[in-house]
């Protein structure tokens, strides 16, 4: 049975792939005839909620609920509506590209699943008479398919969000990965500029529907005709209840979600954006915030994870024991303090620890995060975070203090041959200023302002120390040479890129602390850095090219 009607029925790699003959694209000299079967890219627009796309599930999926399969751009069969000459085409003048009727087999649907009007005959840039599709790389954007959310694409170009781009479950972002990236990459297009990929997509309205990616894996793997296959999962893990508020759009409970993608990955479909489920699932959680604070070369503050059930049983012992836990791994893990230096990390804590912070894994944006000054204030705080309601998480962190002036984030892209001896550099340094932290506010809600610093506001504020800045930036290369060599534990696979956060601290004239922060995934933002967003998606679509 033929699971997708998208799917070619000769899965063989398409000609001029392994440099065997190229098929046919418009500019060759081949003369096709009226009635010719042809292969022909479709494209459509997967975030026009009217627009057509290639139906790509089974019959019994079109019902209600469930995950939708569909494609936007596919390599499907139709028939020539008149003699064509390649040689003729102009690829500015649509009226000089040829006419296809698709074959009667294919469904078209919008994004809800309901039948899409699709005009035909087609007029189309590219057609082939491989008998094969020309793929190099099938890609799959796992996305957001319920009620939309406006805060999803309303995202000024301000120094904390993700500016043009919008946010990665956009459709506007998702719609310059398609534009700056997939389309734009030299690999993924002959040299006439005919597309080598494939792109479909699976729509999800809840976290049942991801569990049922899960149990339905192998439609969407039967789906995808290249070799080489690669999926962006667009879409946020949480330790959430489903509210069906759209405030909550895009966030899937972390369960069904990581089963989603170990799924398809067991299918040979490589998750490349955000990671790989078992390095996101890791760096999302958190929890290596407190298994990773007792390497001296992480240089990270003491942390524990408390659980919800010594919170629930007694949440003052659990108090008193996590301040207890921090004050060991410190004792056990002690940061280095030369002559003349402030005490490490803070100076309020220098006779045990007593001010910190709590937060949750799955969170994002500081939301989750609040700060305690004492044994009773933690307790409140640990009582506070976990029993909010529809949250699921099963532990939180508890973090001693950090001083620091503001911090410095790294972006770094390893190259093709990473790793190696030299160590490796970051693409980008950027540095954001957060203010005082508002307890007034309820969980939930980020409680700081936050700024982004230039150079020039960074040197200002360290009274022009140009010799204490270079430090920083110096100390923090080479602690993310161990971080980034830690990641690789959990993935053997290099990260096609990655933003390791620090916070620094000016000690005195030429000397700067700097103390490990965050691993912040592919997808976060990047303080407008106006080429950081399709920089990363090139990189990502390198790795599943290299395979």
């Amino acid at each position: 049975v033929d699971l997708c009607p998208c799917l070619s029925k000769n899965p063989a790699m398409p000609d001029g792939v392994n440099g065997t003959k190229r098929p046919y694209s418009p500019g060759r000299s081949t003369v096709m005839e009226k009635g010719q079967q042809v292969l022909f890219f479709f494209e459509s627009d997967a975030s026009d909620p009217r627009a057509p796309l290639v139906y790509c599930g089974t019959p019994k999926n079109r019902g209600p609920g469930g995950f939708l399969f569909a494609g936007s751009h596919a390599w499907l069969l139709g028939t020539l509506e008149h003699d064509f000459d390649g040689q003729k085409v102009d690829p500015d003048r649509k009226e000089t590209w040829p006419k296809v009727r698709p074959k009667a087999e294919y469904s078209f649907v919008t994004r809800k699943g309901t039948a899409a009007a699709l005009a035909t005959p087609l007029q189309v840039r590219w057609v082939t008479t491989a008998k094969s599709p020309p793929c190099k790389l099938s890609l799959l954007f796992v996305r957001w398919g319920g009620e939309y959310s406006k805060w999803m694409d309303e995202q000024e170009a301000n120094d904390g969000d993700w500016g043009k781009y919008g946010s990665p479950p956009s459709d506007e972002y998702m719609g310059h990965v398609v534009k700056e990236g997939i389309k734009a990459h030299a690999g993924l297009k002959d040299e006439q500029g005919m597309p080598l990929f494939e792109l479909h997509h699976v729509f999800i309205s809840n976290s049942k529907d991801a569990h049922l990616i899960a149990q339905q894996a192998h439609i969407i793997r039967a789906g995808l005709k290249a070799q080489r296959r690669a999926a962006f999962w667009m879409l946020w893990p949480a330790e959430w209840e489903d509210f069906g508020d759209p405030d909550y759009a895009c966030y899937i409970e972390r369960h069904s979600m990581f089963a989603a993608m170990r799924a398809c990955e067991g299918l040979g479909i490589r998750s490349l954006f955000p990671h790989p489920a078992d390095q996101y699932e890791l760096i999302t959680s958190k929890s290596w915030m407190a298994t990773l604070s007792l390497h001296p070369g992480a240089f990270l503050p003491a942390a524990t994870l408390v659980s919800k059930g010594s919170v629930k049983i007694d949440a003052a012992k659990a108090a008193e024991t996590a301040l207890r836990t921090l004050h060991h791994i410190r004792r056990m893990n002690p940061y280095p303090v030369e002559p003349g230096d402030p005490p490490a990390p803070s100076v309020v804590n220098q006779n045990g620890i007593q001010k910190g912070v709590v937060k949750l894994g799955w969170s994002w944006e500081n939301r989750f995060v609040v700060t305690f000054n004492s044994l009773s204030h933690l307790q409140a705080r640990l009582k506070e975070l976990m029993n909010q309601p529809g949250c699921l998480a099963t532990y939180c962190i508890v973090q001693e203090w950090v001083d620091f002036d503001f911090e410095m984030r790294l972006y770094f892209l390893p190259e093709a041959d990473w790793p190696g001896e030299a160590p490796i550099e970051p693409k980008m340094i950027q540095c954001n200023a957060w203010g005082p932290s508002d307890d007034t506010k309820s969980v939930g809600v980020s409680r700081a302002s936050f700024s982004k610093l230039s150079e020039e506001k960074v040197l200002s504020r360290w009274e022009g120390d140009a010799v204490a800045w270079a430090m920083a930036k110096e100390k923090a290369i080479k602690v993310s040479q161990l971080l980034l060599a830690w990641l690789l534990s959990a993935e053997h696979q290099p990260v096609p890129s990655m933003r390791l956060d620090f916070m620094v601290k000016r000690l005195g004239p030429g000397k700067a602390r700097v103390i490990f922060g965050e691993y912040c995934e592919q997808g976060a933002c990047v303080l407008g850095w106006q080429g950081g967003p399709p920089t990363i998606w090139r990189a990502c679509l390198d790795a599943a090219l290299r395979g």
